[in-house]
C-alpha cells in the first residue's frame, strides 16, 4: 500500500496521460477524494499544455469520475472547484458529477477561496459549449460570494468571473459589476492584458455601465503593456470600448492599432474586421498604412475568413473613407474584393450583402465580379432582409449601376410586404434608388413608397435630405410621363407637401452653387468653352430651361441650335477601377437630355491631359461637343422611327437660354 502522500506527489508529477492512467490502474481503489481531484487536475493540465487531446483523457476521467462520486461529501471547497475547472479544462461533461460538485460548492461558497469561484464559474462557460448547462441559482451564488471577496481576489480572478458570467449570459446587478470592475481597477498594474481585454469584453457583452475613469484606466493599462498583448485582446478591448462607445484617445488608438499591425502576420481575420469595425463605430482616424495592411493580412488569411468578417472590414472602410479612399487603402481593398469568391457570398446574410454593397457604393469602388455576386444573392435574400437593408441595397445597386430590374422588384416586392415597418429614410431611399436606376416598370411601386412617406406621422420625421430624394423621384416620374401629361408626385403628397420638397431641392441647389464657383476643373473647362467659336451664350452655373437641375456650362450649339450643358466630371461621377459612369451621374443625364439639353461630359482624366495646353483643349473640347450633337441626333432618329419619345425629350432642337 503506497502512502497517501507520496501517491498525491506520484498523481501530480505525472509526465503524461499514460501514466496518470497506469496510476490509477494500479492504485484506484485505494484513491481517496484527494488523490481522485487530484488526478482530475492533472489530467486537465495535460490537456491544457497540449502533451494530450481532451477525448483521450475522457476515458480516464470516466474512471476518475466513478472513483469520486461516492466521495463528494469528503471533498472540500478546493476539491470540488478543482474537479470543475479539469472538466471545463477537458470538455468532459458527467451530468451527475457536475451537478453535485456545483451545489455543494455553491452551499460551501462563503468557506471558498476567491480562486476556486472563480475557477468553477469559468468551467462553466466551456461545458456549456459542450453540452452541459449549470444551474443558474448555483452560478449566481458563487459570483456573489466572489464580490464579497473580491478585496482578496487576483486580477485573474475577477476577470475569469466576469468572462465566465458574460459567456454564459447570467444576469450581473450593476452594484455586483460596479465592486467586481473596481476591485480590477485598483490592481490594474499586475493584471495581465488577456485579463484587462477579457474584462472590457465582458463587460460590453453584458451591456455593463462602465464609468469612464475605470475604462481609462483598464485601458491605459492594456497599452502599457501592449508589446505583449496578443492580436486578439488588442482587438477585443477596441471591439468592448466601441460596444460601451466608451472615450478612446488618439493616442491610445495609435498605439493599440500600432501593436496590431506589428502582429498582423499573427492576427485572426475576426480580430482584423472588429478592430477596423470598432475605429470606424468609435470615429477613431486610421492611418492609410495601417488601415492597408490590416486589410492585406484579412486578404492572407481569407481561406479562414467568415462573411461577416468581410463585410464588416469594407463597411468599417466606408466609414472612414466616404466617397474615395486613400490609393493605398483603395489597392488593398481590391486585392480583398477579389479574394472574396463565390462560397464566401453565398454564405452571406442579408446584412452582410448589403453593408458590403453600401460600403463599395459610398467608396465609389465597382469591382465587377464582386459587385455581380452580391447583387445576384441579395435577391433570394431579400425577403428576410430588414428594411434599412433593403433600402441600403437598393440605393447602392443604383449607384453602382447594377443590371437587372430583377434585383430592384425583389426589394420593392420585400419593401411592400414590410410596408408599415418602413421609416422615413427607407421610404425615401428606396423610391430615390428606383428613380436613379430608372426602373421605369416600378415607377408605380416608386409612387407608392413617396405616399406612403407623406402620411403625417412618417412626413413629420423628413429631413432636407429626404425631401430632396422625393423631389427627384417626382422629377423622374415627370419625365417618364411627358406623352400622357402625368403628374409626377401630384396627388401621392399633398400640394404643400409637393412645394416643401420643391424648396429644399432648390435650397440644395444654392448651396452647391458656390462649391461649383471654386472648382478649378470647372472654370477652366468654362473658359475654354468661353472662346470656342462654334459656340454662343455661353455661361456658367446655369440652370435647365425648367430650373430644376443645374449646369457646369451651359452653351448653345450654333450650327445646330441645340442646347449644350458641359460637364465637368470629376472623380466622384465615376466607379473605380474601371471609371463606368455611376448610377447617380447617369441618372443626372438622363434629366438633363429630357430637359432638351446635349450633355456634353468632360472628364477629370482626359482633361488633366489637355488642359495646359490651349490648343489641344480647345481641340478636344470641340470634338466632345461634336460628337455628343452626333449621338444626340442618331438618338432622335432611333427614338422617331420606333415611334416613340423616350425619355430624352421632344426630338426638337433646344431652345437658347
Amino acid at each position: 500500500m503506497i502512502d497517501p502522500p507520496l501517491l498525491t506527489a506520484r498523481i501530480k508529477g505525472a509526465g503524461s496521460l499514460d501514466a496518470l492512467q497506469q496510476l490509477e490502474a494500479q492504485h484506484g481503489s485505494g484513491f481517496d477524494h484527494i488523490h481522485a481531484a487530484a488526478a482530475f487536475t492533472r489530467a486537465a493540465h495535460l490537456v491544457s499544455s497540449g502533451a494530450a487531446p481532451p477525448l483521450d483523457a475522457h476515458s480516464l476521467l470516466r474512471r476518475l469520475s466513478a472513483r469520486l462520486s461516492p466521495l463528494l461529501d469528503d471533498c472540500g471547497t478546493r476539491e470540488l472547484a478543482n474537479t470543475l475547472w479539469a472538466c471545463g479544462k477537458a470538455a468532459y461533461v458527467d451530468a451527475t458529477l457536475l451537478d453535485a460538485c456545483f451545489e455543494r460548492l455553491a452551499a460551501g461558497a462563503v468557506e471558498a477561496a476567491p480562486q476556486e469561484l472563480a475557477n468553477a464559474l469559468y468551467a462553466a462557460a466551456p461545458l456549456q459549449a459542450a453540452g452541459y448547462s449549470v444551474d443558474r441559482r448555483h452560478a449566481g451564488q458563487l459570483l456573489s460570494a466572489l464580490v464579497a471577496q473580491r478585496q482578496d481576489a487576483k486580477p485573474q480572478d475577477v476577470s475569469n468571473a466576469l468572462w465566465a458570467a458574460a459567456t454564459l449570459q447570467l444576469t450581473v446587478s450593476e452594484q455586483h459589476a460596479a465592486q467586481l470592475l473596481s476591485a480590477l481597477v485598483a490592481q490594474r498594474q499586475e493584471a495581465k492584458p488577456q485579463e484587462l481585454a477579457n474584462t472590457l469584453w465582458a463587460a460590453a457583452t453584458l451591456q455593463l455601465a462602465v464609468p469612464n475613469q475605470h475604462a481609462a484606466q483598464l485601458l491605459s493599462a492594456l497599452v502599457a503593456q501592449r508589446q505583449a498583448t496578443k492580436p486578439q485582446d488588442i482587438s477585443n478591448a477596441l471591439w468592448a470600448a466601441a460596444t460601451l462607445q466608451l472615450a478612446v484617445s488618439d493616442q491610445h488608438a495609435v498605439q493599440l492599432l500600432s501593436a496590431l499591425v506589428a502582429q498582423r502576420q499573427a492576427t485572426k481575420p475576426q480580430d482584423v474586421s472588429n478592430a477596423l469595425w470598432a475605429a470606424a463605430t468609435l470615429q477613431l482616424a486610421v492611418s492609410e498604412e495601417h488601415a492597408a495592411q490590416l486589410l492585406s493580412a484579412l486578404v492572407a488569411q481569407r481561406q479562414e475568413a467568415k462573411p461577416q468578417e468581410l463585410a464588416n472590414a469594407l463597411w468599417a472602410t466606408a466609414k472612414q473613407w466616404s466617397d474615395a479612399a486613400p490609393p493605398g487603402v483603395e489597392v488593398a481593398l481590391l486585392h480583398l474584393a477579389a479574394a472574396v469568391d463565390e462560397r464566401l457570398v453565398a454564405a452571406m446574410n442579408g446584412q452582410d450583402v448589403s453593408n458590403s454593397l453600401w460600403a463599395l457604393s459610398q467608396l465609389g469602388l465597382r469591382p465587377a465580379v464582386l459587385t455581380q455576386r452580391l447583387a445576384d444573392a441579395a435577391m433570394p435574400l431579400a425577403p428576410a432582409m430588414t428594411p434599412q437593408h433593403l433600402a441600403n441595397t437598393a440605393a447602392a445597386a443604383a449607384k453602382l449601376v447594377t443590371s437587372g430590374a430583377r434585383l430592384f422588384a425583389a426589394l420593392a416586392g420585400a419593401a411592400e410586404r414590410q410596408a408599415q415597418r418602413l421609416n422615413t429614410q427607407d421610404l425615401c431611399n428606396l423610391a430615390w434608388a428606383l428613380a436613379v436606376a430608372d426602373q421605369r416598370q416600378l415607377a408605380g411601386a416608386a409612387a407608392a413608397l413617396a405616399q406612403r412617406s407623406a402620411t403625417a406621422g412618417v412626413w413629420a420625421q423628413t429631413g432636407a435630405l429626404d425631401r430632396c430624394q422625393l423631389y427627384q423621384v417626382h422629377l423622374w416620374l415627370l419625365d417618364g410621363q411627358r406623352a400622357e401629361s402625368g403628374s409626377g408626385l401630384a396627388g401621392p403628397l399633398t400640394a404643400a407637401q409637393l412645394q416643401q420638397c420643391k424648396e429644399a431641392w432648390e435650397a440644395g441647389l444654392q448651396e452647391a452653387a458656390p462649391q461649383h464657383r471654386r472648382n478649378a476643373f470647372e472654370r477652366s473647362v468654362f473658359e475654354c468653352a468661353r472662346r470656342l467659336p462654334g459656340l454662343a451664350d455661353c455661361c456658367q452655373e446655369a440652370r435647365t430651361p425648367d430650373g430644376a437641375f443645374s449646369v457646369d456650362v451651359a452653351a448653345l450649339h450654333a450650327a445646330s441650335g441645340l442646347r449644350l450643358a458641359i460637364e465637368a466630371d470629376g472623380p466622384t461621377h465615376f466607379l473605380r477601377p474601371g471609371r463606368e459612369v455611376g448610377g447617380d451621374t447617369l441618372a443626372r443625364n438622363r434629366a438633363l437630355s429630357a430637359r432638351g439639353c446635349v450633355v456634353v461630359s468632360v472628364p477629370y482624366w482626359e482633361w488633366a491631359k489637355v488642359r495646359r495646353d490651349a490648343g489641344k483643349a480647345a481641340a478636344y473640347l470641340s470634338q466632345a461637343v461634336e460628337d455628343a450633337v452626333a449621338r444626340w441626333r442618331r438618338q432622335q432618329v432611333g427614338s422617331s422611327s420606333s415611334g416613340g419619345s423616350g425619355g430624352s425629350g421632344s426630338g426638337k432642337a433646344a431652345p437658347a437660354a
